[in-house]
């Protein structure tokens, strides 16, 4: 699907992004979901896997760098 990324791959570009690590990263993205600022969408050729927008990624990046 274009325009999303996998969960994975999101973390690892949110890492990059800010020097946060996975577990930092992953309560964040907990969070936004909670609050229904970002969701995650089933990969429709493998249901085990989780994809992101770009915009959501974006999003996450955002939360985690402003204070």
């Amino acid at each position: 699907m274009q325009g999303y990324t996998t969960k994975s791959q999101a973390v690892i570009e949110i890492m990059q992004k800010t020097g946060y690590g996975r577990f930092v990263i992953e309560k964040k993205m907990s969070e936004l979901v909670g609050a229904g600022r970002i969701k995650f969408v089933d990969d429709p050729g493998d249901s085990r896997r989780k994809l992101i927008s770009n915009e959501h990624v974006d999003e996450i990046v955002r939360a985690l760098t402003t204070v």
